[in-house]
């Protein structure tokens, strides 16, 4: 930052006065001579400026006034300035405080007006994004709608006593719920013209997408081991706290909760074998893989035709070197450092997110396939081919107006 180098290089420049000063005071205590700080200041002034020769000294003691004899020699400097220079580092940290408490105070008392100015522009931008992408927008937020209605129906419908598969109906229930968070949270990215974000998101979306197809597609123990495994999820996450509970410090566990939370881990693996307490665990023995992944399933789910897609939202997601290179938000070849929203790249995660919620409300409509489940999921497609063509053709004339 300018200005605490500024302020470093004013302090380092009065270090050969204070190395004076310093020197001064000494030599004039060694004659018994005490004086002032504003006396100490002049005599070292009066030095600087070459009229050493002779000066006179006015002492608090009237009777300690006149001359005295003052040597200083370079040995002397170096070692005052040695003693300086080794309080370097803590002027750096009074000076880098203060400066920043400065600056901290003047940020807040002028934010109200930066901030009056950045609201401006925020909705000027989002107005300007609308009139391309609206339409766009506005068909995904209506078949998202729908979605969240028809899951509302289905699990007041299905949650009774006497459903015959209860861990399938509660696993995909709860699967088509958060599906529907996670597809507002892609259109409000979206809305605010944050198209990486977005994709990042559909990544979750996807990976919610691909565990509802593969165990609505298998039977009821599948879902049972699936909610069971978060046990296993539960304890991998406590080594983790422990790990780093003491430098954050935090209390420690319980442990007794730790042991019971063992014993349940231990219980389960001589249930469903070893396999079980691997990450996809509970889809080991459907698959026949004792260690299965994520792509294992997303096969299984017959939907790895995504895989490229979902490659590409993996880059927004962590910090390899293609994140860093690549953004759906800028539009072409262009080296652009893009920090905040653009009215690009809004295509992808909207045409991704709109197929993602059909899937996952086609393996909800597997629990119980009837007549109003079947006309919802083709009027969920219907909506579905027009948030793609909608997508698309803001996407094509966005390409054509920048070209």
């Amino acid at each position: 930052m300018q200005v605490l180098h500024d302020a470093l290089e004013s302090a380092m420049g009065e270090a050969p006065g204070q190395v004076l000063e310093k020197l001064l005071e000494k030599k004039l205590a060694e004659q018994g001579v005490s004086t002032s700080d504003a006396e100490i200041t002049r005599l070292r002034d009066a030095i600087l400026a070459g009229q050493s020769d002779e000066l006179s000294v006015k002492s608090w003691r009237p009777w300690m006034r006149g001359q005295v004899s003052i040597e200083i020699t370079g040995e002397e400097v170096n070692e005052a300035a040695e003693k300086l220079l080794a309080c370097l580092p803590g002027l750096v940290e009074d000076i880098s405080t203060s400066l920043a408490a400065d600056i901290l105070r003047n940020l807040d008392r002028l934010w109200p007006r930066q901030r009056r100015w950045e609201v401006k522009n925020c909705r000027a931008f989002e107005r300007r994004l609308r009139q391309r992408w609206g339409r766009a927008f506005d068909s995904l937020h209506m078949m998202l709608v729908i979605t969240r209605e028809y899951g509302d129906g289905m699990n007041t419908e299905l949650r009774r006593p006497d459903f015959p598969e209860p861990h399938k109906m509660d696993i995909l229930t709860r699967l088509h719920a958060r599906g529907s968070q996670i597809a507002n949270e892609i259109l409000v990215l979206l809305e605010s013209g944050l198209a990486d974000g977005a994709m990042a998101r559909w990544r979750t979306l996807h990976e919610v997408a691909t565990i509802a197809l593969f165990i609505s597609a298998n039977d009821d123990s599948l879902a049972e081991r699936y909610a069971l495994h978060q046990v296993i999820e539960s304890r991998r996450a406590c080594r983790d706290y422990i790990a780093c509970q003491e430098r954050l410090g935090y209390e420690p566990m319980d442990p007794d909760e730790l042991r019971e939370l063992d014993k349940q881990c231990a219980g389960l693996l001589e249930r469903f074998g070893e396999p079980f307490g691997t990450n996809y665990g509970w889809a080991s023995e459907v698959l026949g893989n004792k260690k299965p992944s994520f792509g294992d399933i997303e096969r299984a789910a017959g939907i790895d035709h995504s895989r490229a897609h979902y490659r590409m939202a993996s880059h927004n997601v962590h910090a390899n070197p293609k994140g860093v290179f690549f953004k759906l938000g800028l539009l072409g070849e262009v080296d652009v450092l893009l920090a905040g929203p653009s009215n690009a790249g809004m295509s992808e995660p909207g045409q991704s997110a709109a197929i993602a919620m059909l899937q996952i409300s086609g393996a909800l409509m597997t629990l119980q396939p009837n007549l109003d489940g079947i006309v919802t999921l083709r009027v969920l497609q219907s909506m579905v081919d027009r948030v793609c063509d909608e997508f698309h053709g803001a996407h094509t004339q966005l390409a054509e107006d920048s070209a």
